[in-house]
């Protein structure tokens, strides 16, 4: 009996989760759903269930029309903060269309009837955009579960040929990585570790990667990391890995127009510094990855929202580039 007494309990506490002021739950709607469970009610017991969760801490209300019911006010997550999650699945490319469906339907199942509704009819998946890679989540899930073990793991990376198909890279060869961080940038899943070759931070795509397993070996201590040695920013080291291409640190200066004022603090930090200089331009200092990534990231703008001012090694890269892109259309 005192079992069947709890388990009713914890059925009445599950349904009035499902509740909010514009959809409550009356005595009788509670006594029909213990029904379903197999659990026999009368309303003086289901009273004396709401009173015993009410002094449990649950703010369960009875509305100001006796006969529509109770309803909860202390949902976990707000109707607009599920909305948010549920929008940032649908619209994350490495989840396959059949994972994000799955992930928001168990969103819906925690929403109040209200959150349920905003999300069903207004959050729309986009199979076209999904990738196909069924192995990222478990990627995921291997790369979560060495991180917390502390163990090293060891995989196969894809790269793209010539040809625009997959291959392995570096003829197949097995990576040992020692995992440190997950992170989520620039609408792709990066693994942050250390290879045993080397003393330094590298990164990795999750979808890109084949064949994970934990080995039983311990990941190296974070002091023979020399990025991980004091403080570490995972947001200055993603900042600074401009496009998630490597490279040596460089300091940069650049001459921007107020137009790409929200792409700079986008990429480099909303704490930038800025010197106004007039004719809606600003110049800046910042500090980056050297190498293609960079390149590419401020050969996106043209020449009048920004212009590199040093170092020169990055501004003769730039002519040369424009130079050959030039030629090509001449």
């Amino acid at each position: 009996m005192e079992g069947k007494t709890k388990e009713k309990l914890l059925y009445i506490l599950e349904r009035l989760k499902k509740t909010d002021e514009q959809h409550p739950v009356n005595s009788n709607e509670l006594i029909a759903y213990l029904g379903e469970k197999g659990i026999a009610a009368e309303r003086k017991s289901v009273a004396r269930d709401i009173t015993a969760l009410r002094e449990a801490g649950y703010s369960v209300i009875l509305c100001d029309e006796f006969k529509r019911g109770y309803y909860m006010t202390d949902q976990l997550f707000e109707d607009y903060e599920l909305k948010i999650i549920a929008d940032a699945v649908s619209g994350a490319k490495f989840i396959t269309y059949d994972d994000s469906n799955a992930i928001i339907g168990k969103l819906c199942e925690i929403a109040s009837p209200t959150g349920e509704e905003i999300i069903k009819n207004h959050t729309f998946v986009d199979e076209k955009i999904k990738s196909k890679n069924k192995k990222v989540r478990y990627n995921i899930d291997k790369v979560i579960t060495a991180i917390k073990s502390g163990k090293r793991i060891t995989f196969q990376y894809f790269e793209f040929a010539s040809d625009g198909k997959m291959q392995l890279k570096r003829e197949g060869h097995t990576y040992e990585i020692s995992p440190y961080y997950l992170c989520w940038n620039d609408d792709s899943y990066f693994l942050i570790g250390n290879s045993k070759s080397h003393d330094h931070l590298i990164h990795f795509y999750i979808e890109m990667m084949t064949n994970v397993e934990i080995t039983k070996t311990p990941i190296r201590k974070r002091e023979e990391i020399e990025e991980l040695r004091g403080s570490f920013s995972i947001g200055d080291y993603l900042r600074k890995s401009v496009n998630m291409y490597g490279g040596e640190s460089i300091g940069l200066s650049l001459e921007c127009s107020e137009k790409i004022a929200k792409n700079i603090r986008r990429e480099f930090g909303e704490d930038i510094i800025t010197k106004p200089i007039g004719e809606g331009k600003f110049v800046t200092d910042v500090r980056a990855a050297e190498g293609e990534g960079l390149i590419r990231w401020l050969m996106q703008f043209s020449a009048e929202d920004l212009k590199v001012l040093r170092p020169d090694s990055i501004r003769n890269e730039l002519k040369e580039r424009a130079k050959r892109l030039f030629e090509q259309y001449e």
